[in-house]
């Protein structure tokens, strides 16, 4: 027996499914001649002859026809007749051009025949042949130097018999049928093999990393099986040291936020106190005022810093109650407007008539919104327009805020919501104060934690942001 180095046939698919190909291809010729014997009865199909009948007359017709040029007399020709009649009790006869007798055996009593008669009658025969009918072969013959009809006649009688049929697109039908279903039965448990591995790996691929396949052969399925369950473990274990990694920056960046804080507020108090008393010289007032300024935009990124890191690890409890979304959009622009007239800016808003009421954290819901409509702000087109809208839509609540702004590349877009990142700083309003680059993953984070969506849409130099919120049944 010869046996390849390090292959193992026992343990190979391929082998198995060669085994289940070729034990239904054998079983199924077995059924399909066990179903063929089986249903004989049902296939026999009976049938009426008058061949041997046929058969006697035209042999008897062509013996006679090759024995007859040997023959020297009219005694013999008799004699002939009379013992081939005898024998095959069939009448014989020789008849000249005109139907006339010339030989005949005993059992022929006419002196003349209508030769086109039985002609006709020959052919009638053939096609309703009946019991009972008699059955006529006729042929021309030449006897020393005459030409005769040499004519032999005898009853049709029935023989009954049968046969069995069999279709062959029914045999072919039959045999396919068997197969396909034989196959089904022996391929069945790899198929459900690969059906439980099918849905674990949708599972694993929805995040669900506990899920282990169960490893049901070890053929290559089974070594595949334990490749996606080792997979897994690692992806598992690689997960979790990134999340205990994430968590431990989170911790650093509150513990640092926090620890800046104290004494940045009292930075803030002494500077504010420095300008606004008397004594401070005219010129150190411009420092003073900007060390306020940048200390300030200190104090807004930490507080972005915080807020983000506490929206991201999960310890923000919202604290829901029913809100208008229409009263609260009206007066978020309200307090917008001036802010906006100032860089030429107009406000335009399309609101519903009637109430939005959603379950949210109103003022994490105004945060977001308010981040969206500073970005906004900072880069549109200077003279341009906000455009802010809200409808429902079936079980949402949907807010877009839209603006013409300057040209993004592909890659900043894709990054929009991206912690710290800050588009072109070309595109910035310097009027405005600078921002953290966290305005709008706080606004994602937010809307997240309402599980709502939050995504950008862009149409040439129009940018449209939607956010969605759901709707209380």
């Amino acid at each position: 027996m010869i046996k390849l180095k390090g292959t193992d046939w026992s343990r190979s698919l391929r082998v198995k499914l060669v085994l289940a190909f070729g034990a239904t291809l054998v079983l199924t010729t077995m059924l399909n001649l066990l179903f063929d014997y089986a249903t004989r009865e049902l296939r026999k199909v009976y049938y009426t002859s008058y061949e041997t009948s046929k058969q006697n007359v035209t042999q008897q017709l062509s013996e006679i026809e090759q024995q007859l040029p040997a023959l020297a007399g009219s005694e013999q020709i008799d004699s002939l007749l009379k013992r081939e009649s005898e024998a095959t009790r069939l009448r014989i006869l020789l008849a000249d051009m005109q139907g006339i007798i010339v030989y005949r055996s005993p059992s022929v009593t006419e002196d003349k025949i209508d030769l086109y008669q039985i002609v006709y009658e020959q052919k009638e025969t053939e096609n309703r042949p009946e019991p009972g009918k008699t059955f006529t072969a006729i042929t021309p013959v030449q006897y020393q130097d005459r030409k005769l009809f040499l004519v032999v006649s005898g009853p049709l009688i029935a023989e009954q018999g049968y046969r069995y049929e069999n279709p062959r697109l029914y045999s072919v039908f039959v045999f396919l049928l068997l197969f396909l279903l034989l196959f089904y039965l022996f391929t069945y448990n790899k198929m459900k093999e690969i059906r439980i591995m099918s849905k674990g790996v949708q599972q694993i691929a929805r995040g669900k990393l506990s899920i282990r396949l169960p490893v049901k052969s070890r053929d290559e399925l089974g070594t595949l099986t334990e490749s996606i369950n080792e997979m897994v473990r690692q992806l598992e274990e690689t997960i979790v040291k990134e999340r205990l990694a994430e968590q431990s920056k989170s911790e650093l960046i509150t513990n640092i936020s926090h620890d800046l804080r104290t004494p940045l507020t009292s930075i803030i108090g002494y500077l504010t106190v420095l300008i606004e008393h008397p004594a401070t010289d005219g010129a150190l007032r411009p420092y003073v005022t900007s060390a306020l300024n940048k200390s300030n935009q200190l104090k807004n990124l930490i507080d972005d810093l915080f807020e983000y890191t506490r929206l991201t690890s999960n310890q923000v409890a919202l604290d829901k109650s029913r809100v208008d979304l229409v009263g609260m959009l009206n007066q978020i622009i309200m307090e917008l407007v001036p802010l906006a007239e100032q860089h030429q800016v107009s406000v335009n808003s399309t609101l519903p008539d009637r109430k939005v009421e959603a379950f949210i954290d109103a003022d994490k819901i105004v945060r977001a919104i308010d981040n969206l409509l500073t970005n906004a702000l900072k880069f549109s087109v200077k003279p341009g327009s906000i455009d802010i809208k809200l409808h429902a839509e079936h079980s949402w609540a949907v807010l877009s805020i839209a603006n013409t702004g300057l040209s993004i590349t592909p890659e900043q877009e894709k990054r929009l919501f991206d912690r710290f990142y800050k588009a072109d700083e070309s595109r910035n309003d310097h009027r405005m104060p600078h921002g953290s680059g966290l305005g709008l993953s706080i606004a994602q984070s937010i809307v997240q934690l309402h599980e709502g969506n939050i995504w950008m849409q862009r149409t040439g130099p129009y940018y449209e942001f939607f956010v969605r919120l759901p709707l209380p049944l």
